[in-house]
């Protein structure tokens, strides 16, 4: 049995404080048009409300840090619980809020049940009922701009970029002043190819929070992505005057290392990793700070880097980052046995550690299948490539995670690449829109079916590809070079506004 709720006037407290957005709208609300929050303290509500704030502040330890004082407030907190599950990156955190807040969803209202199975079921790979958990909350709470915004945030990082769109524009409508959802809306825009609308939201988000650095963050997040990297630094330096512990040295990090300047990047990058809050942002900042090394092109220096950041995942016990340090490994590795042995201790990772999510596990089992898949249909071992690719396709088949779907669709294409089944290839690698490598083959794709239209334009798109992954750290530099050599130069920077 759960603990006793707040009564009455003490539930309508929580409602309008704890998942009423932060822009001075819907104070007035009745308690049926917000998601309730079950708590027996009034304590552990207010510690909630300051999370939700944090959360959406991006400020994501300091939120974590309140939910953790808010379960030690009221042990019987079921949505304390499941946003410690949503926000920590420590494994054995994650497996057991959840558990603890599936264990406690009896006893909460209908709504917060649905948010348990929504948030919980992505972590379990469960993505089915988990996405009509969030549908029907989101019809359950169409007046509640939080769970708008909640939902919407998610979909970006699913990268299903029209749907956030349409959810966090509700949100905008709901709340015009809403920052957090107007800075997830500028995301969405943005990763869809509207800049202008992505800046408009940029401008509103920096004028209703000029003192919060996260503007200024996110705003040079996507001047960068836009190719603007003196305005994107311009912004990043603003944030970190405002705060300097908010760690914005890993924007201006990320952007020296698109700009090609690699041992400035560094220099940032031992910043970052100097005040990062935990060791999952630490290893974070580790691998990238590797990828340095591979845009110039010093393979053994790359090597000694992952070889010291899966070393340091191992101790911590964060899998998911050991297996990534040796997946990357295996990217840059020339030598097709030696890379096959990156990918074994990349899966090796994953099955020694078992405090990890299930979303989190398959989706990287995912990308090391998909990495093997096209290591062995480049060494010509294509009836091996093609095992793999079917292994991939009954994980997609079986699962609605996005980056499961895309992995088997990226190694089908590669696959059929290397098969000069170029045609069949196509539709495969256009579900993987914005991955450099599969962007690469699918222009060769069109090139040879003579959409010669459709390859130069997804050309000009991967060479202005500014996204600071090991990616395209492997694929766009060079690519870059060889269409200088071609005498074809990528688009111009994007104008900020």
């Amino acid at each position: 049995m759960g603990g006793p709720r707040f009564g009455s006037a003490l539930l309508l407290l929580c409602v309008a404080t704890a998942f009423a957005s932060d822009a001075n709208t819907h104070k007035s609300k009745v308690a049926s048009s917000s998601l309730p929050v079950t708590t027996s303290s009034l304590q552990a509500g207010l510690l909630f409300q300051d999370a939700m704030k944090n959360i959406e502040y991006m400020r994501l330890s300091d939120a974590l840090d309140n939910l953790r004082s808010a379960v030690k407030k009221d042990s019987k907190f079921a949505d304390g619980y499941i946003f410690i599950s949503y926000l920590t990156q420590q494994p054995d955190e994650q497996l057991s809020a959840r558990n603890r807040a599936k264990q406690l969803a009896p006893h909460v209202t209908p709504g917060e049940r649905l948010l348990i199975r929504w948030l919980g079921g992505v972590q379990e790979d469960d993505f089915v009922p988990a996405i009509a958990a969030m549908n029907d909350l989101l019809a359950r709470y169409p007046h509640d701009p939080r769970v708008a915004y909640l939902a919407g945030s998610w979909l970006v990082r699913q990268e299903r970029y029209p749907q956030a769109a349409m959810i966090l524009e509700r949100a905008v409508a709901l709340s015009p002043n809403y920052p957090a959802a107007i800075n997830e809306l500028g995301y969405a825009y943005a990763f869809s190819g509207d800049f202008p609308k992505a800046f408009d939201m940029m401008e509103r988000y920096v004028a209703l929070q000029p003192n919060q650095p996260n503007p200024y963050d996110s705003y040079g997040e996507l001047l960068r992505l836009a190719g603007n990297f003196d305005a994107a630094l311009e912004h990043y330096r603003m944030a970190i005057r405002i705060d300097p512990s908010f760690g914005s040295e890993l924007g201006v990090a990320d952007t020296y290392a698109l700009m090609g300047k690699e041992e400035e990047a560094r220099e940032e990058y031992g910043k970052a990793i100097m005040f990062a809050k935990n060791d999952g942002d630490r290893l974070t900042y580790e691998l990238q700070s590797a990828s340095t090394w591979i845009r110039e092109n010093n393979r053994r220096q790359a090597e000694h880097a992952l070889q010291d950041a899966a070393k340091h995942a191992h101790a911590v016990g964060i899998a998911r980052l050991e297996a990534e340090a040796h997946l990357i490994a295996a990217m840059i590795e020339p030598d097709y046995k030696a890379s096959m042995k990156q990918l074994q201790a990349a899966e090796s990772a994953l099955n020694e550690r078992r405090r990890i999510s299930k979303s989190d596990l398959d989706e990287e089992k995912a990308r090391i299948l998909r990495i093997r898949a096209e290591r062995q249909a480049n060494a010509g071992s294509v009836d091996s490539a093609t095992d793999v690719v079917g292994r991939l396709a009954v994980m997609a088949a079986q699962s609605r995670d996005a980056q499961i779907q895309i992995a088997y669709h990226a190694a089908a294409g590669a696959v059929l690449m290397a098969q000069n089944n170029f045609a069949e290839a196509i539709p495969h690698l256009e579900e993987d829109p914005a991955d450099p490598a599969s962007m690469e083959r699918l222009s060769r794709a069109y090139t040879a079916t003579g959409a010669k239209a459709e390859a130069h334009a997804l050309e000009l798109r991967l060479a202005s590809l500014n996204i600071p992954t090991v990616e395209q750290a492997v694929v766009v530099p060079t690519f870059r070079e060889a269409m200088v050599g071609q005498s074809t130069q990528p688009p111009s920077e994007v104008d900020k506004h």
